[in-house]
């Protein structure tokens, strides 16, 4: 038996632009420098709302590209860089709870941090099980990353969204940047220096 766990409509968040298929939106698409220099938060945040609202709809909510950037300039409202960017789980569940009221949808914005310090982590199964849940209450997952360790294909000080997970072998499938992949998540939880971290909506 398969042990990926995935969403059920990723298609919700495809993106076209002309003869071009996006996987979720490109924080490269903001207008302004400093916007797609720090729009990470955002656009991330961006990709669980448009999820909810593909569900509601039972079709994609912003197929097109300028209307992703439409929905990312609302969301940059609310979940708002700093000068640091959006680096604290607290600071992007309560944006996007924030978001979800103006946006109508009904749920309840979750997180889970994980400490700096490597002793004080909540063990590598928990991780796994909050982002099984969200998956099986198909919700995307926000995943808060600021430093990639050893993990080689994650950008560090950054957030991607998880549609997908392999439980047995760690490996998360993510969207970012227009792009899909897989990343190691039991390497960079073995291996990152630094705090992380999830959030979804339940509900």
């Amino acid at each position: 038996m398969s042990s990926l766990l995935s969403l059920k409509h990723p298609e919700y968040l495809h993106i076209h632009s002309g003869d071009t298929l996006y996987y979720g939106a490109d924080q490269e698409w903001f207008p302004l420098s400093w916007q797609r220099r720090a729009g990470c938060g955002p656009t991330t945040a961006t990709h669980l709302v448009l999820y909810n609202l593909g569900k509601h709809k039972g079709e994609p909510a912003a197929a097109a590209q300028d209307q992703a950037v439409a929905l990312m300039q609302q969301l940059w409202t609310h979940v708002t860089p700093t000068l640091m960017g959006v680096h604290l789980v607290s600071q992007f569940t309560k944006g996007l709870s924030s978001a979800l009221t103006e946006q109508h949808i009904n749920g309840e914005v979750v997180g889970f941090s994980l400490p700096k310090a490597k002793e004080a982590r909540p063990p590598f199964p928990e991780v796994l099980n909050f982002i099984k849940e969200s998956l099986s209450l198909d919700q995307p997952v926000a995943f808060l990353n600021l430093h990639h360790g050893d993990v080689m294909n994650l950008d560090s000080w950054h957030w991607v969204t998880i549609v997908a997970l392999d439980a047995d072998s760690g490996l998360i499938h993510v969207y970012d940047g227009g792009k899909k992949w897989a990343i190691d998540l039991a390497l960079w939880y073995k291996t990152t220096p630094r705090a992380g971290g999830f959030a979804s909506i339940r509900g």
